[in-house]
């Protein structure tokens, strides 16, 4: 049977078309896999910053693993000149827990509002005793909060204005004398619920809480 050149012309054409396509195709899926992948995020040993933190964390910043949660208030013995108590090492509520690398040990609360506590139990010698809380107050209404000793409140604060950046509240130290020895409770809030005049603010992070003995 004779095949005219037009239909050769033809299956010819449609080789090449197919010829064409297909190198096409696999040039496509080779284009394809080349492409970065955008790598996944790091795992941190401890709590990655975010850019919703408020600027007191830094994202991407390594922090160590976060403490766990106390159950009850930890106690502790006051000896030698000095103490300090990590808020988040503190029995507490209605606090945060901030992952800071300008923190000490890189962790804080922030306290969120009038129900926020955070306990503990010092057992005291007799003496006189002085307080200051390192603190990182945003502005000037989120700066007050109330340390209370056993049924006494000290209403602190940092400078004023704040300077957002951590801080101790020279400006409002805790004083208190113990006639003997005796354990007391370490407590810090928002206000004094005995003295509405002593009321504080809520916002601020709190760090820690540093006691010494007066000389």
């Amino acid at each position: 049977m004779k095949v005219t050149k037009n239909i050769l012309n033809m299956i010819a054409a449609f080789s090449v078309s197919a010829l064409l396509f297909s190198c096409g195709s696999t040039a496509s899926l080779e284009d394809t896999s080349k492409k970065p992948v955008k790598p996944a995020v790091e795992d941190f040993d401890g709590v990655e910053a975010t850019p919703s933190s408020g600027g007191i964390k830094t994202v991407g910043a390594r922090l160590p693993a976060a403490p766990a949660k106390a159950t009850e208030a930890p106690k502790y013995d006051f000896s030698g000149d000095s103490l300090k108590i990590e808020l988040e090492e503190m029995y507490y509520d209605g606090f945060t827990l901030v992952g800071d690398a300008n923190a000490s040990k890189s962790y804080a609360l922030k306290l969120n509002n009038d129900s926020s506590w955070a306990i503990a139990e010092i057992n005291f010698p007799a003496g006189t005793y002085e307080g200051v809380v390192n603190v990182l107050a945003p502005d000037s209404e989120h700066s007050k909060f109330n340390v209370c000793i056993n049924n006494d409140s000290y209403l602190v604060f940092g400078s004023e204005p704040p300077i957002s950046k951590y801080e101790l509240t020279t400006r409002s130290v805790v004083s208190f004398t113990l006639d003997q020895p005796t354990t007391v409770t370490l407590k810090i809030q928002q206000n004094d619920l005995k003295n509405p005049a002593n009321n504080g603010q809520s916002g601020m992070t709190i760090d820690y809480i540093s006691i010494k003995k007066s000389k």
